[in-house]
């Protein structure tokens, strides 16, 4: 019963996101995507993480676009994390 009030209210079930993906490195940041199933597709999301002067620093990127697929949010939010990260660079922890 609680699962179902947490799907209409919009909640995360435990399987949207039980399956862990690995880090991918690009340009000294670790970029770890954590796509999430919603209404309306899987969301675009990741953890993009890089150690500066010896402090590890995390950003969290969410982005509003969905994709039909997990594996493809997974791609999606790849593309997107490494674009922002050409153009951003370590201000994107700013």
């Amino acid at each position: 019963m609680f699962g179902i009030i947490k799907k209409l209210l919009g909640g995360k079930s435990a399987e949207s996101s039980a399956k862990s993906e690995p880090v991918t490195k690009y340009e000294g940041f670790d970029i770890m995507p954590c796509p999430q199933q919603e209404a309306g597709g899987w969301s675009t999301e990741a953890t993009i993480t890089k150690t500066v002067d010896g402090e590890v620093c995390t950003h969290h990127f969410i982005r509003a676009d969905k994709t039909g697929s997990r594996d493809g949010a997974v791609e999606l939010t790849l593309s997107k994390c490494r674009q922002t990260i050409d153009q951003l660079g370590e201000r994107i922890f700013s």
